[in-house]
């Protein structure tokens, strides 16, 4: 099932990205990390991604994402960029659609979506919903996440993914634990499990982000299926 269809979101994309220059950037994050499975961190991930988020007024604006992920397992380097179209509801709701590509070893394989975001007091939650395919296949894919901080810098959330292939599916699950380093920066760690048709594997990661901007930070999270394996 195609959640909308590819070409008219990368039309949208293609509009907003050639009024840039009109744009305000009200947000952006830098972030590093790195992920692998307990049993065997050889099969592990760098990820290195920036995003901005810029606004066309009010309500109307648009998100870009850029990330490159060394692939230990693989011997391969990944890069994934995603373009998001959003639509604020007020100060703390948001939608929004999304393209981007994922390429890896000479190939692509194209993400789109729709996805939803609403944030309350010191904590936040949001959902999407996307399509994935390339010359061999295609997917579908479904996540949900969330977090709160606690206090004195200290942050909890949790993240649960479902993908569903031609061939084979999968599901990740995730709690984090966060510690802020003043208001812009933060280090966090995550444990959960990566379930797929063959077994179950734990995988663990720690990372660091960097807020920028008006709204220190961003409303959506960075879509790719890059950050299903084996930690997002």
């Amino acid at each position: 099932m195609q959640v909308l269809s590819s070409h008219t979101l990368a039309a949208l994309s293609l509009i907003l990205t050639a009024s840039v220059a009109q744009a305000e950037v009200t947000g952006g994050q830098l972030k590093l990390s790195q992920s692998g499975f307990t049993d065997d961190f050889s099969v592990a991930k760098t990820n290195i991604s920036g995003s901005v988020e810029l606004a066309f007024g009010p309500q109307f604006g648009m998100q870009m994402d850029l990330g490159v992920n060394v692939l230990n397992f693989a011997e391969e380097t990944a890069t994934n960029f995603v373009t998001h179209a959003t639509y604020k509801m007020g100060d703390s709701t948001a939608l929004g659609a999304f393209y981007g590509l994922d390429a890896v070893n000479g190939g692509s394989t194209s993400i789109y979506g729709l996805e939803a975001a609403q944030n309350f007091g010191t904590g936040g939650v949001q959902g999407y919903l996307a399509h994935a395919e390339d010359g061999n296949g295609s997917g579908n894919v479904l996540g949900i996440s969330g977090g709160m901080v606690m206090g004195n810098g200290v942050g909890l959330g949790a993240s649960l993914d479902h993908g569903s292939f031609d061939d084979a599916s999968l599901t990740r699950f995730g709690l984090r634990g966060s510690f802020g380093l003043g208001e812009s920066s933060k280090m966090f760690g995550e444990l959960g499990s990566l379930n797929t048709d063959t077994g179950s594997e734990t995988y663990a990661k720690i990372g660091a982000t960097f807020n920028f901007g008006a709204n220190s930070g961003l409303m959506f999270g960075d879509r790719s299926l890059f950050n299903l394996l084996p930690g997002s």
